[in-house]
């Protein structure tokens, strides 16, 4: 391997933060960077043979986003070698890896490693902490140990067994909260500054005379909440507090990063 290109889907740049991390400690030279969250209308280069990539998304719900998985799925590529990674929010990545290296395969790639990281909760608060800053030291640790583990593997790539990943066959039903729910603008708060607008992945935001949100295109990663200098973005509804009581009470406990790498046969 000669290069490196990194794919991600990262509203509010946990994933990059875990997927740059793992990059940087591959020892590779960096050729192609991609946060489909922002990169809404640009092509996606394909890779080359000598060219690893790392493909990370969040986990929505246990499985990946649609809107990422519409744009990943154009990507293209001749059995190059792939790391695939998902962050999840300490309750459980369910069928999302699974997915993506079905994605993964589907596009071409030959599936060398995969892993499961932890990242914050898009439902987490200062008063209902959800793996709260997470990815941390200690996460960030792991993601070298496991650079190591795949700078050994691409030593000899083509002796590599087929990468068994966990999950269920159907998928998890994917489960899409009333668009209804969906984070609001407090207007005394708000001085219409259009970072909300910015930092959306699915341009659900708009703003006329007040703030708009599309509750049909809004996929709740609170991306809007999270960059809005003024606080003026909410995320408030009986049923996303119910939810977030419950991970809260019943996810408090550490969850820690697990891999899946490639033996040689």
């Amino acid at each position: 391997m000669e290069t490196l290109s990194l794919i991600y889907y990262s509203p509010t740049k946990t994933t990059q933060k875990i997927v740059r991390e793992i990059g940087q400690n591959i020892g590779l030279k960096l050729i192609s960077e991609n946060n489909i969250a922002e990169n809404k209308t640009k092509s996606i280069p394909k890779t080359t043979k000598n060219c690893l990539t790392i493909i990370g998304l969040p986990v929505y719900g246990g499985r990946l986003p649609v809107t990422a998985i519409e744009t990943l799925k154009k990507v293209k590529s001749n059995q190059s070698p792939v790391v695939i990674v998902v962050v999840y929010g300490n309750r459980d990545y369910d069928d999302s890896l699974l997915e993506l290296k079905e994605i993964a395969s589907n596009c071409g790639f030959k599936i060398i490693a995969g892993a499961a990281f932890i990242g914050e909760h898009s439902f987490s608060t200062n008063e209902k902490p959800i793996a709260k800053n997470r990815p941390d030291k200690q996460d960030l640790e792991k993601c070298r140990d496991f650079a190591r583990m795949i700078t050994e593997k691409l030593k000899d790539i083509n002796s590599l067994s087929e990468l068994n990943i966990p999950g269920n066959y159907p998928h998890k039903e994917r489960k899409q909260l009333p668009a209804t729910i969906h984070p609001r603008t407090d207007d005394d708060r708000c001085n219409q500054c259009g970072i909300c607008v910015d930092s959306c992945p699915t341009n659900a935001i708009t703003i006329q005379e007040t703030v708009i949100t599309n509750g049909e295109l809004c996929t709740l990663c609170c991306a809007c909440v999270k960059y809005c200098p003024d606080e003026a973005r909410i995320l408030d509804n009986p049923i996303v507090n119910t939810i977030r009581e419950n991970l809260f009470l019943n996810c408090s406990i550490r969850k820690e990063p697990i891999y899946f790498v490639n033996h040689i046969v």
